[in-house]
This record gives C-alpha cells, sequence and structure tokens, in this order.
C-alpha cells in the first residue's frame, strides 16, 4: 500500500503521514535501498546478513537475488583477503529448494577488496539443498516468496553493496 492510498480511503491529510509510518512499519520494503534483513549466517561469524529485494530476478525457472553479509570489523577470508562485507550473487531453484553461488564480491572499507565467479560454468549445474537451518529457510522464503520488483534501476553508491550503511543488530 502506498501513501497515496491512505488519502484514496479518505485518511485526512494531516493523518496522512502517520499513516505512511504505520505502513512502512508494516511493509517489507522498508529498509534502505530494499535490503531486507536476513539474520546472522549459521557459521561462527557475527557477520549479519541481508538480501536486496530489487535484486530479485527470474532466469528461466531460477530466482536470482544478491545476498550481503556485514561484519562488525574487518575479517580476513579463507583466501588471507581482509574485508568487512561480502556480497554473493545466488541462484535459487524454489520448487526443489536447492540453491547454487553465482559470484562473491568481497569489500574492506567500501573498495572491492577481492572476487570469485563460477568462471564460466553454469551455476545450475552446481545446485545444492538448501539447509534446513532458521537462517538459510528464512534467505530462501525471501527469495522464493517476495514480488519481482517493477523496476530495475541501478543502485545509487548509498545503496551499493560496497557502502550502504545498515545496522548490525549486536548478539543476545
Amino acid at each position: 500500500m502506498e501513501i497515496s492510498s491512505c488519502r484514496t480511503l479518505g485518511v485526512p491529510s494531516r493523518a496522512t503521514t502517520l499513516c505512511s509510518v504505520l505502513l512502512c512499519l508494516l511493509s517489507q520494503s522498508c529498509f534502505a535501498a530494499h535490503w531486507q534483513a536476513i539474520g546472522r549466517p549459521k557459521d561462527s561469524s557475527l557477520g549479519y546478513a541481508y538480501v536486496d529485494l530489487d535484486s530479485l530476478r527470474p532466469e528461466g525457472i531460477y530466482r536470482v537475488a544478491m545476498f550481503l553479509t556485514i561484519y562488525p570489523r574487518a575479517t580476513v577470508n579463507a583466501n588471507s583477503i581482509k574485508l568487512d562485507r561480502i556480497a554473493q550473487e545466488t541462484g535459487f531453484d524454489c520448487s526443489g529448494r536447492t540453491f547454487a553461488l553465482i559470484s562473491t564480491v568481497g569489500y574492506l572499507g567500501g573498495k572491492e577488496a577481492g572476487s570469485s565467479s563460477n568462471n564460466g560454468v553454469d551455476w545450475k549445474d552446481h545446485l545444492r539443498t538448501v539447509p534446513q537451518d532458521v537462517f538459510s529457510q528464512r534467505a530462501l522464503d525471501l527469495v522464493c516468496n517476495s514480488p519481482l520488483p517493477t523496476h530495475h534501476n541501478a543502485a545509487s553508491p548509498d545503496e551499493s553493496p560496497g557502502t550502504v550503511h545498515l545496522t548490525i543488530p549486536t548478539p543476545g
């Protein structure tokens, strides 16, 4: 529902602001640049993961989405690359409940620190079953059940995976 819907429903203009705030609180798409919080991955990192609902796109029978994991401080990955966040393009077969990583980009201080891709290998040939943990099932649910965006505008620099500012909840 949009703010204009409040007016259509006969809400007085002074109440339009309140209506829009309430709708925003009830809507999944009120996060900055449509980054929807997923939670902490099941690994032991303190990272916090998000999915960009504006990045959802169909690819045949599959859906592809951009995920972003932000760490509270810079960390060194398995390839000895220091980074403070990673963006991962991931493909899903929603009906088969499987997924495959398409590409990964690591960032440090807003600049690309390293990347990997499938190097010409078709990701659809490497699908794995989505784990049964809460985090993975939430990610699958968001990607497979969220409506596809009707527009594909390029993200502004403030909204891009390397620089977007998102809150990392403290563990507890």
